[in-house]
């Protein structure tokens, strides 16, 4: 998975000005969101999540998050499908959008040959609602994405990429 291989080469890169920290989440829709609560995302300046869009052939940083879970087709990897699509805070507005400059890392990363498009959907998989917690939980403190990653993105080369992205920030 490259999402996971991206925490790990990550973690290695310095960013002059930043301290990073990386953490593989689960796929299991139950665990996400007292993960993200344990996280306290509020105390860092930006939070990014990555995950794995097999169907892609291009990095794809999402734009708005839906306050939805429905996954009939998919199980997460404890099994569970969710049959019957629901808010995830029934008390948030339907939708949130990145606080992160997705626009703006998109074109860097097509001037740097990695293919990039801004995608206005990350699903209703596990996806969203990591995204859609992250901006729940980080109370607007910081800026909060998710990039979608293809199976045949050069790690390396995009985790250098995405250091340099920070660098302008």
């Amino acid at each position: 998975n490259p999402s996971e291989r991206l925490c790990h080469e990550f973690s290695e890169i310095e960013i002059p000005g930043w301290e990073v920290s990386t953490k593989v989440l689960p796929v299991v829709f139950d665990e996400i969101p007292d993960v993200l609560a344990d996280l306290e995302l509020g105390q860092y300046d930006v939070v990014l999540f990555t995950g794995l869009a097999a169907s892609r052939d291009h990095v794809t940083p999402e734009k708005i998050a839906l306050n939805w879970l429905y996954s009939p087709d998919r199980a997460d990897n404890s099994g569970r499908k969710v049959d019957e699509g629901a808010p995830l805070i029934p008390e948030l507005p339907l939708a949130q959008m990145a606080s992160f400059p997705v626009e703006e890392l998109s074109k860097f990363l097509n001037e740097k040959v990695i293919e990039s498009k801004v995608s206005f959907s990350a699903g209703t998989y596990i996806c969203n609602q990591t995204f859609f917690y992250g901006l729940s939980y980080s109370l607007g403190q910081n800026q909060c994405a998710f990039i979608h990653l293809p199976q045949n993105l050069d790690v390396k080369s995009f985790a250098e990429s995405l250091g340099r992205f920070l660098t302008r920030l």
